[in-house]
């Protein structure tokens, strides 16, 4: 078995994409971006927007023609948590210039740099995206 991609359940699918482009500084690649984007950056992160298929179910004449009835049972009784369900970690080459570059967006709640040395030393800042997502960024770093 292989993980075909990280997927994030966000609520503000435009905001989430133009936080993410602006993010990994690539755009997203989608045939239907008000549901699904997906992001190539080493591996598969995808953004779904759940309310979509919400909707289709609701104003579709035939309902069929897209969704099983396992999974309109599935949509039905399930509860959608937003927001902090994982942490992404990315790694670049120097972190203090990724940490200029991100502050700089203001896309976000930006941390300060960490100092973690509890399995293995390493720095790290953490950045929030749209849905309270904390994404942990990890590379190269000298402290001034």
């Amino acid at each position: 078995m292989q993980l075909g991609c990280t997927y994030l359940v966000v609520r503000d699918m435009k905001g989430s994409i133009a936080f993410y482009e602006a993010l990994l500084n690539r755009r997203a690649e989608s045939r239907k971006p008000e549901r699904w984007v997906e992001f190539h950056c080493g591996n598969t992160l995808a953004l779904w927007n759940p309310e979509f298929d919400k909707e289709l179910i609701r104003n579709s004449s035939d309902v069929s023609d897209h969704f099983n009835e396992a999974y309109l049972n599935y949509k039905e009784e399930s509860g959608l948590r937003y927001g902090n369900n994982a942490i992404l970690n990315f790694n670049v080459t120097d972190l203090n210039a990724e940490y200029q570059r991100i502050k700089s967006l203001n896309i976000g709640a930006v941390s300060e740099i960490f100092y973690i040395n509890v399995v293995r030393p390493y720095y790290c800042f953490m950045l929030e995206d749209p849905d309270g997502n904390l994404i942990e960024i990890t590379g190269d770093y000298k402290p001034e």
